[in-house]
C-alpha cells in the first residue's frame, strides 16, 4: 500500500503527524460519507494514524507539494504541512479493511 506522512501544526499550536494510505476518492466518499469532487490532480489518503484528519489529499503537480484536508465538501490547503514523506507498507492481511485508530492505545 502506498502511504503518505506529514507533520502540521494543530489547532492547539502543537506539532501533529498524520499517516495515511492511498484510497480512491469514491471509496473515501462511501466510507466517510463525504460529498463533492476529489482534489483535481491529487492523490487521496485514508488516515490510519491517531492524529490528523479522517482523510487528506496531496497535489504533487506543482513545484511545491500541497497537502489538503476536506471539510464541508471543499478542499483546504494545510499551510503548516512539513516533512512530507511517501512510502509503502505491506498489506499483511490481504482483504482486511483498514480501520482508523480511535484511541492512542
Amino acid at each position: 500500500m502506498d502511504t503518505c506522512q506529514f507533520t502540521f501544526i494543530g489547532h492547539t499550536d502543537t506539532i501533529r503527524t498524520a499517516l495515511g494510505v492511498e484510497q480512491s476518492w469514491d471509496v473515501l466518499c462511501e466510507r466517510l460519507n463525504r460529498t463533492g469532487t476529489g482534489l483535481l490532480g491529487g492523490t487521496h489518503y485514508f488516515t490510519i494514524s491517531y492524529e490528523g484528519p479522517e482523510l487528506f489529499a496531496v497535489d504533487r503537480s506543482h513545484d511545491t507539494i500541497g497537502v489538503y484536508y476536506h471539510d464541508l465538501g471543499e478542499w483546504h490547503r494545510y499551510i503548516t504541512a512539513r516533512d512530507i514523506r511517501f512510502g509503502t507498507m505491506p498489506d499483511t492481511v490481504p482483504g482486511q479493511a483498514l480501520i482508523r485508530a480511535t484511541s492512542p492505545n
